[in-house]
């Protein structure tokens, strides 16, 4: 496999853009705090293990060296259109993507929901943005392999937006966060403005995938010129029975894009049923 900087530098290459296009003396993408200053602030304000919540050991690391084995990261057999685990290989395919009509081309995971859960439901809803540097990193590792594979790499990230109501209530969009973390490691440009949430929808935990669909209907909506004829990459937390992502494809799709897939950092083990 090659590594980020190579994959980096083929993407702009590949933009007509110099290679390593975007970079501040070859540290982050988007940030500009210097390494004596980003060392302080950990020093002030340690960094949480996504795991164990604890400040992470060693010092410097992104997740305790004893916390990492508890993400179970998705095994073959895997849904060859959502990406989501399998528990037998009877079927190439899970439940909900044999019964239901995506309309994005494919997805894939990093981990298994019942793994992550704990660190997610931080992430999402108690200010633990600091976990997105570990979470992105994984994400950005899975999508580099599969990049090297298909050799199809998107123009744009795009996280999955939230409603205005929910972001103001948060603070932040912790898709936006991932997508930040994996634009910086790859060098995949992000786009938030091109997906926007114009409505405000219903929990949908206990929603059955055709009350989750119909609950999404014309939630999305797409902005721009640019999107035509673009490969897009949507970027979320959590995957479930895909309605979401649908209805953000939906929405892409309408406005000329050309492909749309998916990459998100846990989804649920297929039940086989």
């Amino acid at each position: 496999m090659k590594g980020y900087d190579l994959d980096r530098d083929h993407y702009w290459e590949a933009k007509g853009l110099p290679a390593g296009n975007g970079r501040r003396d070859g540290r982050t993408l988007h940030g500009k705090m210097t390494a004596p200053v980003r060392l302080a602030e950990e020093l002030l304000f340690p960094r949480r293990c996504p795991v164990c919540d604890r400040p992470v050991q060693p010092f410097g690391a992104l997740i305790c060296a004893s916390c990492e084995g508890v993400l179970q990261k998705v095994q073959m057999p895997v849904c060859r259109r959502c990406g989501k685990q399998l528990r037998s290989e009877s079927s190439d395919l899970c439940r909900d993507c044999r019964t239901l009509p995506h309309v994005f081309e494919r997805g894939e995971t990093v981990f298994t929901y019942h793994s992550a859960a704990g660190g997610i439901f931080r992430f999402k809803y108690r200010g633990r943005q600091e976990y997105g540097a570990y979470y992105g990193k994984c994400m950005a590792d899975k999508l580099v392999c599969s990049m090297n594979i298909s050799r199809r790499m998107p123009d744009y990230l795009v996280p999955v937006p939230v409603s205005a109501h929910r972001l103001a209530a948060r603070g932040y969009n912790q898709a936006f966060v991932l997508a930040r973390e994996i634009s910086r490691r790859t060098g995949i440009p992000v786009r938030d403005d091109v997906l926007r949430r114009v409505a405000d929808t219903l929990p949908m935990k206990n929603m059955t995938p055709a009350e989750r669909q119909n609950n999404l209907k014309k939630a999305f909506q797409a902005f721009g010129n640019d999107v035509e004829l673009n490969s897009i990459m949507l970027i979320d937390d959590i995957y479930t029975t895909g309605a979401t992502i649908d209805a953000c494809a939906h929405a892409l799709y309408r406005q000329g894009a050309r492909r749309v897939c998916f990459i998100t950092l846990a989804a649920g083990v297929d039940s086989g049923f």
